[in-house]
């Protein structure tokens, strides 16, 4: 009932799908448009799923097993989802941000402003401002707190890859890893690293690859909570 007061299902902004291969369902709705690093614009859609999202791009979905079914097939599975996913709860840790947040409002970081009310089983309620977990080491920092480290280096590309900030990485070089938009896919991208040591990055495990006659080394995503590591050691 929620998606439907949310969305129009079934006209050109709420478009119900399924995914020929898993049988699951999603309900595809607009994103914003990325740019590109050549200066391109790249056309997004979201699938809003029951238990989370992510963002695609026309060509990607084009490509993939989702196809576009009936209003009655999709609301159908959808509950069917809804139904399976209440059976096996979902942890998640969140930070908050709690207390007399006024003073300090402009002092947490402005790119990522969400409150949130948790309510816990015995009810005692608590409402904050989320804090990511990228965002924890700078917040101890500017309010002088003790005992907070940045992420393990085994963490930093999946929260450079959700959050698109760059995070640093102490390492030979002082490097700092990044998201970028290479060829219409988001890589983990170092920069701040000695040309001189490009066999050593490669040996790691990173590649290069040469972009408008500049060399650029990038961390495979899904070996980057191994190869993150290892230029750190």
């Amino acid at each position: 009932q929620r998606l439907v007061r949310m969305h129009e299902i079934g006209s050109l902004h709420a478009i119900p799908m399924r995914n020929a291969r898993s049988g699951k369902v999603a309900l595809s709705v607009p994103a914003r448009r990325i740019i590109a690093d050549d200066g391109a614009v790249i056309e997004r859609r979201r699938l809003l799923r029951p238990l989370k999202s992510a963002n695609w791009t026309l060509e990607a979905l084009s490509e993939s097993h989702w196809e576009e079914i009936g209003v009655t097939a999709f609301t159908s599975a959808w509950r069917v989802e809804e139904e399976e996913a209440a059976k096996s709860p979902v942890t998640e840790r969140v930070h908050l941000a709690t207390g007399l947040l006024l003073p300090v409002w402009k002092r947490l970081p402005g790119d990522h402003v969400r409150v949130t009310r948790l309510v816990a089983e015995d009810g005692q309620s608590i409402i904050g401002r989320e804090v990511l977990d990228i965002d924890l080491a700078a917040i101890a920092e500017t309010f002088g707190l003790s005992g907070v480290t940045g992420p393990a280096p085994d963490q930093i590309g999946e929260l450079v890859i959700a959050s698109g900030k760059p995070l640093g990485l102490a390492s030979h070089d002082a490097l700092t890893v990044k998201r970028s938009l290479v060829g219409g896919e988001q890589r983990l991208e170092l920069t701040g690293f000695s040309p001189d040591r490009l066999d050593w990055y490669k040996n790691k495990g990173c590649f290069t690859e040469i972009i408008r006659y500049r060399t650029r080394l990038f961390v495979p995503v899904s070996r980057a909570s191994s190869v993150l590591p290892a230029l750190a050691a």
